[in-house]
């Protein structure tokens, strides 16, 4: 072990020789380029490149050689490297020594403001060390994999660019981390809070309403996105409350709704999915559970647990009867009472009725609009062919009132009502005052007095009371459409709710007087009723589809959510939590299919298919050469876009001041890089 230590310290001291040599070539090439041309002219022989020169040396020093792959492409990187920094070094003494010379001839202000070329090309070049040597390093990495595994020019120089782009890409990232974690300062949540709730409010969200258990979640990501932000976006914010709400993960897309990222998110997406490495299929994992998430918040809202649309109907229709039995039985306990009150044998006074009833039909020229058979009765209690007594005149009130229900002319209504306004307005008589318009009619043993006129009104009274029960029944009955085809014995099972309820042409002040109906009469109709309307919203989002296969369709369900709140139909059956829950469903099923305009999302699957297959490809002919697991590294890197995509919602809750322009460009030897922070 002792012995390969010493050997891998002597190849590291060859490589930083050869390095820095070859490095140098830049300036010795060109000076033996025309010391070699006059040597020859004159007879002598050419001398070597710096760089063979330099292999010389290590020779003479007895450096050991790479006698692998592995190790000779190790060595290309560490030759790179030294070349890199030894660049960069030199770039750096040029630039200060360049400096003081302008200064002497121009003065400090204009060497300042007019930097010669040779300076700025030297500033440039010592810019950013540590990415010029990280992209020295996969140059050379690049390079040395492509003439191992037999690729000609071209291909290394292809292959270096690519490496050196790469390497200090991600030099530049973890500088980048760097310098964030550098201001990381710790929020506290009033502060956090301050700054949801000022946002919040310009998209007309109130922060305190919101739940608690939302509120952490929320609050842990805008105490992240502040850290890298002066301000938070208060659209994305609002997004991310939906997200939380309804338990899904949110993406850096589908909380800013920007194209560019929707698009790389999605093809990315599919991408992945079309790839065999399990580690590519994070975000299509994210969009799958997305997927459930918004069928779960419909489950739990009773869905799934729904009665088919005949035994749902069956149960509210049932909870609708034993309502209305119960009504009708009070009704005929208040007639049964007035029935058999003391009173209801005391006369009342005939000639008063019949001729405030003539005179009022008369002076609305209506007599002729009156039905026959109640002017039949009116001219026999004119003429005292009947006992005009309490009991009498409820009956008649009974029989106009049932004409004026079945009859659509409005004289004849107008006629009937004035004839019953008249028979309210008739006073009760002492017993043995009626005249010839009226008369006692005792029943049974009864006394022929027992008390006065008052018992005779309290028996109008009594019926008036069952009759307005059984007014206040009937009106229910009309004014409900629901309820009217039950009482008349039309209403079927089978599509009851979808007709009384759902349906478009169910009014919303039917549908809520119906369900106040249900709730109070029966819970568990009620509930039948409205878990039925959570599963004809979860129809509308899948179809017939399982939870486990159905892709859940944002226009479908906000179609079909609309028409419901929009007939304020969802307050009859749901508490204004779950109203808002179901408009967060709807509009986060809506930000997780977005493709605004601007974005280029490969529908079709075709593209991201090859791209998938494409990266199987890559990874077994990756796999091929075990020099630092390079296969595994691709895969990882590629994961590791994929997380941060999914995950890095950050970036789109802080408002980020403009970028400010980046500095030229910075050359190492066999690459190019931006040496610019963004």
């Amino acid at each position: 072990m002792i012995a390969e230590l010493g050997r891998q310290a002597g190849l590291t001291a060859r490589y930083g020789i050869e390095g820095i040599a070859q490095a140098a070539e830049i300036v010795t090439e060109p000076v033996r380029f025309v010391t070699d041309h006059a040597a020859r002219a004159m007879g002598f022989s050419g001398g070597k490149p710096l760089g063979e020169v330099a292999s010389g040396f290590a020779d003479t020093l007895g450096l050991p050689k790479p006698e692998n792959a592995t190790e000779r492409v190790v060595g290309d990187i560490n030759r790179f490297a030294a070349g890199g920094a030894g660049m960069a070094g030199a770039a750096r003494g040029v630039a200060r020594a360049v400096a003081p010379a302008a200064q002497q001839a121009m003065g400090a202000g204009a060497a300042q403001v007019a930097r010669g070329p040779l300076q700025a090309a030297a500033e440039g070049m010592a810019a950013n060390p540590g990415m010029q040597i990280a992209g020295a390093a996969g140059t050379g990495l690049g390079a040395g994999i492509a003439r191992e595994e037999g690729g000609g020019t071209v291909a290394q120089i292809v292959a270096g660019l690519a490496g050196g782009m790469s390497a200090a890409g991600l030099t530049q990232a973890a500088r980048s981390v760097g310098q964030a974690a550098k201001r990381l300062v710790p929020v506290r949540h009033r502060v956090v809070d301050q700054r949801i709730d000022e946002a919040l409010k310009q998209a007309g969200v109130n922060w305190s309403e919101v739940p608690e258990q939302v509120r952490r979640l929320v609050r842990e990501d805008a105490a992240q996105a502040l850290k890298t932000g002066d301000d938070l976006n208060a659209d994305a914010l609002s997004r991310l409350v939906e997200f939380r709400r309804v338990g899904a993960t949110p993406t850096r897309g589908t909380v800013s709704l920007d194209p560019v990222q929707i698009t790389r998110e999605q093809n990315l997406a599919r991408m992945g999915a079309n790839a065999s490495d399990e580690g590519l299929h994070g975000l299509a994992r994210v969009q799958n559970d997305n997927n459930r998430a918004l069928i779960d918040n419909l489950n739990r809202l009773g869905a799934d647990s729904a009665d088919d649309a005949f035994a749902a109907g069956e149960r509210a229709i049932s909870g609708l009867q034993r309502g209305l039995d119960a009504q009708k039985a009070n009704v005929d306990h208040l007639y049964s009472q007035a029935r058999d009150s003391a009173g209801r044998s005391f006369p009342l006074d005939g000639h008063s009725f019949t001729t405030t009833a003539s005179k009022l039909l008369d002076d609305n020229l209506l007599g002729g609009a009156l039905p026959e058979s109640v002017q039949s009765h009116l001219n026999r209690i004119a003429q005292g062919q009947v006992p005009f007594t309490v009991d009498y005149a409820q009956q008649l009130a009974t029989a106009i009132g049932k004409l004026q229900r079945g009859t659509s002319d409005g004289q004849t209504r107008m006629a009937l009502g004035l004839v019953r306004r008249a028979l309210d307005d008739t006073p009760i008589m002492e017993m043995g005052q009626q005249g010839p318009a009226a008369g006692a009619r005792m029943t049974g043993t009864t006394a022929p007095y027992a008390g006065g006129p008052e018992l005779g009104q309290q028996a109008v009274d009594a019926f008036n009371k069952a009759r307005l029960a059984n007014k206040m029944m009937m009106r229910r009955i009309e004014r409900i459409p629901g309820l009217k085809a039950v009482y008349e014995g039309n209403a079927t099972p089978d599509d009851f709710v979808q007709k009384h309820v759902i349906s478009s042409a169910a009014k919303g002040q039917d549908v809520q007087a119906l369900a106040s109906l249900l709730r109070s009469t029966d819970h568990q109709a009620h509930e039948a009723v409205r878990a039925s309307i959570a599963q004809h919203l979860k129809q509308a989002a899948i179809g017939i589809a399982s939870d486990e296969g159905g892709k859940f369709s944002a226009s479908g369900f906000n179609r079909a959510l609309f028409r419901l709140r929009a007939q304020r139909k969802l307050k009859a059956f749901f508490s204004p939590e779950e109203i808002e829950q179901l408009q967060a469903v709807g509009r986060v099923s809506h930000y997780t299919t977005a493709q605004p305009a601007g974005s280029a999302v490969n529908n079709s699957n075709s593209g991201t298919f090859l791209m998938g297959r494409g990266l199987d490809l890559l990874d077994r002919l990756s796999s091929k050469l075990p020099l630092f697991n390079i296969g595994t590294t691709v895969s990882g890197g590629i994961r590791s876009v994929q997380q941060r995509q999914a995950q890095n919602v950050g970036a789109a809750l802080a408002r980020r001041p403009q970028p400010q322009t980046g500095n030229p460009p910075a050359i190492t030897f066999g690459t190019l890089q931006n040496a610019g922070a963004e």
